[in-house]
């Protein structure tokens, strides 16, 4: 099993956070921002995410109700600006929704599966639309309430989302990716910018040489329960690694990393560990199965 296959836990089980910002087809009735997050709430309560039929329809109604809290915020723009925001909005949807399909395409494939979170889906995007790929974000509300944010750094127009980041106030999962072929990219920054998020999830992959440390900033996350740090040339796991008390699942799977220890040792919640494609040595694994007993360890 590889260790993106175990993504399919994670992933599946926060689907109605994905798709919140996942737009489906407009809802008829116009609710205010205030009775449609009311509504959203109560979906996500009452429905029995363990069913697949009752999960399906509440994500669609999650959807529609989540396109009606984003355009609520641009009722006072002018008929042209509207036509504009809509437009931006329907070409940022098409890339964010993409992105999300290869996602749940990666987790349902087992050992065949490709890492396919960075891929850049602007590759199936018509040339013309290149330049709205990261609009910028006017509706307040949607700000508030959007809980994933995709920081892409292989997209031309990514500047453009990373200038509102301190505008966000509910991010939880984190997506910072380099694509298909990696890309330049200032962590220290953006981590730095990130710092108030309440963030559950941190995802910092595919930069391959671009990255080949984790600045100190990561450890400002204390409530991380997941940290993917895939594709990188990451030689060593950053010591602020160690206090994430909460932290049960950690990915990093294809780095040049020799040890964790004795950082990983600290780590007592930790259910999940990926190691497929490292230069950790069998003797270490050993005894990280000793200090963690109860610790899956991910070889492939």
């Amino acid at each position: 099993m590889t260790s993106i296959n175990k993504y399919k836990k994670s992933i599946c089980g926060k689907i109605f956070l994905l798709c919140f910002i996942l737009l489906g087809s407009l809802a008829a009735q116009q609710l205010s921002p205030s009775q449609i997050r009311q509504k959203m709430a109560k979906i996500r309560q009452s429905t029995n995410w363990d069913n697949a039929e009752a999960a399906k329809k509440a994500n669609e109604e999650i959807r529609k109700l989540a396109r009606q809290l984003m355009l609520s915020g641009k009722n006072q723009n002018t008929q042209k600006d509207q036509q504009i925001d809509k437009s931006e909005e329907e070409k940022n949807v098409d890339y964010k929704l993409g992105l999300w399909k290869q996602m749940m395409e990666a987790a349902s494939k087992g050992e065949d599966a490709d890492i396919l979170l960075g891929k850049p889906v602007r590759e199936e995007i018509i040339e013309e639309y290149k330049d709205d790929e990261s609009p910028n974000i006017k509706s307040q509300d949607y700000l508030d309430e959007m809980t994933l944010l995709v920081i892409d750094m292989s997209l031309n127009t990514v500047q453009r989302t990373i200038d509102q980041m301190d505008k966000f106030k509910s991010i939880k999962t984190l997506v910072i990716t380099g694509g298909k072929f990696g890309a330049p990219v200032n962590l220290d920054d953006l981590l730095t910018r990130a710092k108030n998020y309440p963030l559950q999830e941190l995802y910092i992959i595919n930069f391959k040489n671009f990255v080949t440390e984790i600045p100190k900033q990561v450890g400002k996350f204390k409530n991380l329960t997941l940290l993917s740090i895939i594709n990188n040339q990451l030689k060593m796991l950053p010591s602020e690694v160690g206090t994430f008390i909460k932290l049960n699942t950690l990915y990093v799977d294809i780095n040049p990393i020799t040890t964790l220890l004795p950082t990983i040792s600290k780590l007592k919640q930790l259910d999940t560990l990926g190691i497929g494609k490292t230069s950790i040595a069998q003797s270490e694994i050993d005894q990280i199965k000793q200090q963690l007993p109860n610790c899956k360890i991910l070889l492939q």
